[in-house]
């Protein structure tokens, strides 16, 4: 995979799941990681787990949420290591839950979450990466459910189609400063997402979080060729856990 050393790489919900697998995926690659959360000893724990040079792992508290948590999650990043060259917007939160029990609290929870946060966190990385001149990239981590949706789902499925809309619209209109935006739709994710369930999926169902960590570097890799080998590779893990598990179990 192409060499990501040097890239400073700002990832949110990087306390836990892909955001955590994104944040070790782009390090062992070279980058230098700003890890974003609102758990801190969680991301600290990250940072220790990453084995790199405490220069190199940076962990700030943050509700991506707040427009002043944004803007000083940025200014530190910026302070620490002088540039941002990628984003990976990975912060979410998943709610099971039928429509008419579902609070207007829950609602605005799941869609500032999934939403509010990859709007926040986009403009304010596409501002300075513009005033710096940095050719940047940004990621963002949506869902299958971007594109269908489900009982039992409305606000978590339309925060995601809210993703989708807001990331074509921020792709081409970026693109004219030369900063690249990828969202990725991955299916069942082996997370916190399913914690809360009633009823968790089989262990086969859901893809190691580190996979899609390992997918999110070749993305920011920049190249088309790496991004299309990972891509493969994460077809093929994919049918393996579907076909491979059950038939063993």
């Amino acid at each position: 995979m192409a060499s990501l050393r040097g890239k400073v790489a700002v990832i949110t919900g990087a306390s836990s799941g892909i955001g955590a697998a994104a944040a070790q995926a782009l390090a062992r690659k070279g980058a230098r990681v700003v890890l974003a959360a609102r758990r801190l000893d969680r991301l600290e724990a990250v940072c220790a787990q990453l084995g790199v040079a405490t220069d190199r792992c940076l962990a700030v508290q943050a509700d991506v949420t707040r427009e002043d948590d944004v803007r000083q999650l940025f200014d530190v990043a910026e302070e620490q290591f002088g540039r941002i060259d990628i984003l990976v917007n990975s912060a979410g939160r998943g709610l099971q839950k039928p429509l008419a029990e579902t609070s207007y609290d829950e609602w605005l929870s799941v869609i500032h979450a999934n939403l509010t946060s990859v709007y926040a966190c986009t403009r304010a990385a596409a501002i300075r990466m513009a005033a710096a001149g940095v050719r940047g990239h940004i990621i963002t981590v949506a869902s299958i459910s971007a594109f269908y949706s489900a009982p039992g789902y409305a606000a978590y499925c339309a925060a995601k189609h809210g993703v989708l809309g807001f990331q074509r619209a921020a792709r081409w209109e970026l693109r004219r400063q030369g900063i690249k935006v990828s969202t990725l739709f991955p299916a069942r994710v082996n997370t916190e997402f399913f914690e809360h369930y009633t009823r968790e999926p089989s262990p086969w169902q859901l893809l190691p979080a580190h996979y899609l960590g390992a997918y999110i570097a070749a993305v920011a890799s920049g190249s088309l060729l790496v991004r299309l080998i990972a891509r493969l590779e994460l077809l093929a893990k994919r049918i393996y856990s579907m076909v491979a598990a059950p038939a063993a179990s």
